[in-house]
């Protein structure tokens, strides 16, 4: 019973170490894997609209967001006080906001008082605001570095 055991052990310890090298496989070099996605971080400033676009060109979009265990992943990919464009919006329709990727918007780390849509022009959102590492409504043509994600490849 005891070998069987063993056995056992070993074979999910090895199952888990192949599929994490899959994983770390599927994503390109310099993409980072969570879930079925990989996410990168691009420090290179520039307004929302040209971030998707810079997206779409690798076959991504900026990131959607859909649980705190995912912000969280995507704020260690970002340096400590620097804010970053993801892929929500309300270009569409105030206080409607929309993932570039076409998923749901299921989770929200908006800061407090947010999104307030100040000065009627703030329809893209930003990460990494404050020390609480939250979300805000920004004006899109205000530059940021931003992070990218596509499915696994």
């Amino acid at each position: 019973m005891a070998v069987m055991r063993g056995l056992v052990l070993l074979f999910l310890v090895f199952s888990v170490e192949n599929a994490a090298d899959c994983i770390a496989e599927d994503c390109s070099f310099g993409w980072t894997p969570f879930g079925v996605e990989c996410f990168k971080f691009f420090s290179q400033t520039v307004d929302w609209v040209r971030a998707e676009k810079n997206c779409q060109s690798l076959d991504a979009n900026l990131a959607s967001v859909h649980s705190k265990a995912q912000n969280e992943f995507l704020m260690s990919l970002v340096p400590v006080n620097t804010r970053v464009w993801i892929g929500g919006h309300d270009a569409e329709m105030e206080q409607q906001w929309l993932w570039t990727d076409g998923s749901q918007f299921d989770y929200t780390n908006w800061c407090k008082t947010e999104p307030n849509n100040n000065q009627g022009n703030e329809h893209c959102l930003e990460i990494n605001l404050t020390d609480k590492r939250c979300w805000n409504d920004h004006t899109c043509t205000f530059t940021k570095g931003y992070i990218c994600a596509r499915d696994h490849r």
